[in-house]
């Protein structure tokens, strides 16, 4: 390789750094740009197959790599299977659409693959990412809920996940003005994730952190592992409820709507979430095994309203139950919802066992990995994930991350 041609491949491994980096926070914020640049990854993901012998050869050959590009695969050919047989209905054919968003991650395991980052610099890249959620934080109107241009929860969740990523950059970071980024980054992100006033987002870390804390215990045979951060986790939400105005008036909020159902009043966030969850489990019952398609939850809140059991403003919540395994169960059934865990759990699998002589990063990067898969798993408890386009992009940008990570023969030399 000519001087000339390692100086072009370094400017488009760095021009990739950037796209990946800021790709999780102005999906989010900028419209049109998560689909362009999603497509735009998975047209350069087939490129890099095309024109590799060793990007072919692992995708294609190791058993590792064949389950990740199986996951989705499956999970995409079940939605065409039930919009065929089950729903073949205009609203079903644009969820099948979406659906197919995932398939990209295919091709972008392969872009990673070729292009062979240090595991610091793509957990650096993402900080990128926080620094646009605070300039996007500084230029809002200061109205209501930090939303971008999807719901709240969901706005919320994004920048949950780059604060995540955010801090396992900052701790991989030796120099002085990279670490100054990531730090920057990470309290850009968490402005953003505060500002959204995500509740589940907020639950779901926590429940993550216990999960990692309870993994570290276990394999390691000490219980002061799950007590340390359990009494992190705590301290961490007395001080957020008490301190922090965006929590603290999300959590007096929930206590209000507890009073309220308590008084019988259904329709508040909580109680229309349980209106909602008690259409989804019905439409279950009906066809366990397959499913009632994606017309099916949607078919029996219309129905509900039609009849007088519910209000009409359920209506706005005909789409999704607000809970992602009862919507693949009343969509897929239980076939799809086994497809689902499959794609959230695979990367978890591998990822609970660390890589013997692993370097540091590796290992904070791993870490990084596991919670964030975990979080997605908990927020899938109070909010439909698989409904929306640009979550759909950014969880397939992930899952493509954990892939390459966990296939990743290469080894970092210490820096």
């Amino acid at each position: 390789m000519t001087p000339a041609q390692h100086g072009l491949a370094s400017a488009l491994k760095y021009l990739l750094l950037i796209v990946i980096g800021t790709f999780p926070a102005l999906s989010v914020i900028v419209d049109g740009y998560g689909s362009a640049l999603w497509y735009l990854l998975g047209l350069a993901g087939i490129v890099s197959f095309a024109i590799s012998a060793n990007v072919r050869r692992r995708l294609c050959f190791e058993p590792k790599a064949l389950l990740f590009v199986a996951a989705p695969f499956l999970f995409f050919m079940w939605s065409i299977i039930i919009y065929w047989l089950v729903d073949p209905s205009d609203f079903a054919k644009s969820r099948v659409e979406r659906h197919a968003l995932l398939l990209i991650s295919i091709p972008v395991i392969a872009l990673l693959f070729h292009a062979r980052f240090r595991a610091k610099d793509l957990l650096l890249s993402f900080s990128l990412s926080g620094l646009v959620f605070l300039a996007y934080w500084i230029v809002h109107d200061g109205e209501g809920r930090l939303d971008g241009l999807v719901h709240a929860i969901h706005f919320g969740n994004i920048a949950l996940i780059t604060l995540i990523l955010c801090v396992g950059g900052l701790l991989t970071q030796s120099k002085r003005h990279w670490y100054v980024i990531a730090a920057m980054g990470s309290v850009g992100a968490l402005i953003a994730f505060m500002e959204s006033g995500s509740r589940g987002g907020l639950v779901a870390l926590f429940l993550a952190l216990l999960a990692i804390g309870f993994w570290f215990s276990v394999t390691r045979n000490q219980i002061r592992y799950f007590v340390i951060t359990l009494a992190l986790v705590a301290s961490v939400a007395i001080v957020s409820v008490k301190f922090v105005d965006p929590i603290s008036e999300r959590y007096e909020l929930t206590l209000n709507e507890i009073d309220k159902f308590s008084e019988g009043q259904m329709y508040t966030s909580m109680g229309m979430r349980l209106l909602m969850w008690d259409a989804a489990m019905n439409v279950v019952t009906e066809a366990p095994f397959i499913g009632s398609g994606f017309s099916g939850y949607r078919t029996e809140i219309l129905t509900r309203i039609s009849e007088g059991q519910l209000k009409p403003l359920m209506s706005d919540f005909s789409s999704e139950p607000h809970n992602q395994y009862l919507y693949q169960l009343a969509s897929h059934g239980l076939i799809g919802l086994v497809l689902l865990l499959l794609i959230l759990t695979l990367p978890l699998f591998y990822l609970a066992t660390p890589r013997p002589g692993s370097h540091l990063n590796h290992h904070i990067l791993r870490v990084t990995l596991a919670v964030i898969f975990l979080s997605f798993i908990f927020f899938g408890l109070t909010i439909t994930l698989f409904d929306q386009r640009r979550i759909l992009q950014n969880f397939g940008l992930y899952y493509a991350v954990a892939a390459w990570f966990i296939c990743n023969t290469y080894r970092e030399r210490p820096h």
